[in-house]
């Protein structure tokens, strides 16, 4: 029998966090703090169970589930890298994150993670944010780029670079709960951002500081994956694969 039907208990939303090699932790530790113990079932989704290194060599993150034991979620959630590249190479993820993004209630995103999404189709005639460093690869896979901090469009909602994964979660506590609840975990997390500097977006930097950002970044695509034009160019040749029928 249906426990459900027969404890009348409404069944936890699950919540699905997609890990993978050289993923940012902040991206996932900052909506997953506030996520927790709020009713969703959140699972932490890879090919295997084995702990992955993220891109902060001494922190790991052991994933829950795997792909193949996992087939529906309500709200799935992809988070970024400082070099999403590699992990765009993945086509048994990107087959995944297709399926269950045929049927998620919520599909959803931080930092460059909507890369992932836009090479599956699933940001086509969205808007979405990601991490600023992104924006011209996002609209070459498809998504209409906003350079909000969060982007909720229908039942898409992105948000921007890493930090940004706190206002994400707060965001989907207020969608799905309510804007009290988001509210109480605000103030438990004591979120009352005061930077030091106003440099947080390159509309607000002095253009000397986003020239030394945007060469690092640069300089670290190049030296991690060389080819990474090349990684790009096949996953937008690739998104003809992901059709819908």
């Amino acid at each position: 029998m249906n426990k459900e039907k027969i404890t009348n208990e409404k069944k936890d939303l699950i919540f699905a966090f997609v890990l993978f090699p050289g993923m940012t932790p902040l991206d996932i530790i900052g909506p997953a703090t506030l996520l927790q113990n709020q009713g969703f079932s959140i699972e932490y989704v890879w090919h295997n169970k084995q702990p992955i290194t993220t891109e902060i060599n001494c922190q790991t993150l052991t994933p829950t589930i795997t792909f193949d034991e996992l087939d529906a979620v309500d709200i799935l959630c992809i988070t970024g890298s400082h070099n999403p590249f590699p992990a765009l190479k993945d086509i048994k993820m990107l087959k995944w994150i297709h399926k269950v993004g045929q049927n998620a209630k919520y599909i959803t995103s931080v930092c460059n993670g909507s890369m992932f999404l836009a090479a599956v189709n699933l940001l086509d005639n969205y808007k979405s944010s990601t991490h600023w460093s992104c924006n011209e690869f996002l609209a070459k896979l498809g998504a209409t780029v906003s350079n909000e901090r969060i982007t909720i469009d229908r039942n898409r909602i992105t948000g921007g670079g890493v930090t940004a994964g706190i206002d994400f979660g707060l965001h989907i506590l207020s969608i799905i709960k309510s804007e009290t609840d988001a509210k109480v975990m605000q103030l438990l997390t004591q979120y009352d951002p005061q930077p030091h500097f106003q440099s947080g977006n390159p509309q607000t930097a002095e253009p000397e500081i986003v020239k030394i950002a945007c060469d690092n970044i640069k300089t670290s695509f190049e030296t991690e994956t060389p080819d990474y034009l090349e990684i790009l160019k096949r996953t937008i040749e690739r998104k003809k694969d992901f059709m819908d029928n």
